[in-house]
């Protein structure tokens, strides 16, 4: 007797976790993702001012002790759910020129975890000028003009204007991917290249945009209120409620200040709509973000919201109708644990998903932080937490070592990218 074949879009904190713990023997597993790894998020901007080198931020999905795991390097373009089909388009290079491009996979369940796309807001030369961190190619980016940035810096005949504005790092957005942004560019400035680049010592500063009238809008206010003054104190500038209205090479021009120079421009905003829930005649959430919705035990609902048997939905793309869940690692996580369970167990899941809410960690630079959530830390234990937090998101012992080790080379000798 065949094993019945379960088709996973996506490699995210859901769909990797899923792939990883479903049974071998009893499901046969398709993977079907333009990423071949699960790039660990909260790892990346460490990755980018050089704590570690950047392939440990991330985990390849082919492995040897699961080689029955069948891994095709696509994206997902549509998905017939009544003939229980996905139309993929593959996403290399093509090599076979006899090859017909588009292929179509087969499942008898599925399971939709294609993330979220980048929420720009629409905001013209955003997607062309920005940087992102969703990637650890991302990531590299940022570390390569950082440094670019620096040496047209040093360059002789600029005025000191000119090397205040090369020097000027603005960050778009106040949640806690674009503070740790902030944070480690900052540790990476004063702990390092201002040593190296002593003649720009002092005028080189980061800006945090917000349209929001605050930062760090997902704690507590007064753990928001911390972080604020704590980054006050680093001298980093705050711009709350800041409406930016175009993005060109070299500037942004908000509704408040109108345009104002920049060096390197990252854009850490929130989630946008993946362009395959976009088309799926599903219901979706009328509020906020339009992710899929499903029931308690993640199966899509249809329009008419009844369930479908044979898919479900995990991660970003997706919330529990009636219950709004945040678009965190933690859920999608939590999400793909439980389905993999539930499914290892029998054919359908038959316990409902229950979240269970763990602390909300962020840092601040400087060996400070906050934690939120049953108990509110700040300051170096709040750092402490979060640096174990950081090494508990990886799957791997070898890559916990590694970094470790990464960690000590640093803390003795420097970063790779600045060394003592």
């Amino acid at each position: 007797m065949s094993k019945p074949t379960i088709a996973i879009i996506g490699t995210g904190w859901a769909g990797f976790t899923l792939s990883q713990n479903l049974s071998t023997t009893k499901h046969a597993i398709h993977i079907i993702s333009p990423l071949r790894t699960i790039q660990y998020t909260p790892l990346l901007a460490s990755a980018a001012c050089g704590l570690f080198d950047f392939r440990l931020a991330e985990e390849p999905v082919r492995r040897r002790s699961r080689t029955s795991v069948h891994y095709h390097k696509a994206s997902a373009q549509s998905i017939n759910f009544e003939k229980h089909t996905i139309l993929c388009k593959p996403a290399v290079e093509n090599l076979d020129r006899s090859s017909s491009g588009e292929f179509e996979i087969k499942y008898d369940k599925i399971v939709i975890a294609p993330g979220c796309g980048i929420q720009t807001f629409g905001t013209p030369g955003a997607e062309e000028f920005a940087l992102f961190l969703r990637t650890t190619s991302d990531a590299r980016r940022i570390q390569q003009r950082l440094l670019e940035m620096l040496d047209a810096a040093s360059l002789p005949g600029l005025s000191d204007e000119q090397q205040r504005e090369m020097l000027n790092i603005r960050v778009v957005g106040g949640g806690a991917i674009g503070i740790e942004a902030t944070a480690e560019i900052y540790d990476l400035w004063h702990e390092d290249m201002r040593f190296l680049y002593p003649h720009l010592d002092g005028k080189l500063t980061i800006t945090i945009h917000d349209v929001a009238p605050t930062i760090l809008s997902t704690f507590d206010k007064s753990l928001g209120d911390y972080a604020l003054k704590s980054l006050h104190q680093k001298n980093v500038q705050i711009k709350t409620s800041s409406h930016i209205e175009k993005v060109e090479q070299d500037a942004i021009y908000t509704k408040e200040e109108g345009r104002m120079a920049y060096g390197m421009l990252i854009w850490a905003t929130g989630n946008g709509v993946n362009p395959l829930v976009d088309d799926l005649a599903v219901k979706k959430a009328e509020k906020g973000l339009p992710r899929i919705l499903t029931d308690k035990y993640l199966r899509v609902l249809r329009p008419d919201g009844s369930a479908m048997e044979d898919a479900y939905a995990l991660g970003d793309a997706a919330d529990i109708d009636g219950h709004s869940l945040p678009t965190l690692a933690e859920v999608a996580l939590q999400k793909g644990e439980y389905l993999s369970r539930e499914l290892n167990n029998g054919d359908q899941p038959t316990k409902p998903f229950e979240y269970k809410q763990r602390a909300l960690m962020a840092y601040l630079g400087q060996h400070d932080g906050i934690v939120g959530g049953r108990s509110e830390w700040t300051g170096e234990s709040a750092w402490l937490a979060w640096r174990s937090g950081s090494l508990a998101w990886t799957r791997s012992w070898r890559r916990k070592i590694m970094i470790s080790l990464s960690w000590v080379f640093v803390w003795f000798g420097g970063r790779d990218i600045a060394r003592k």
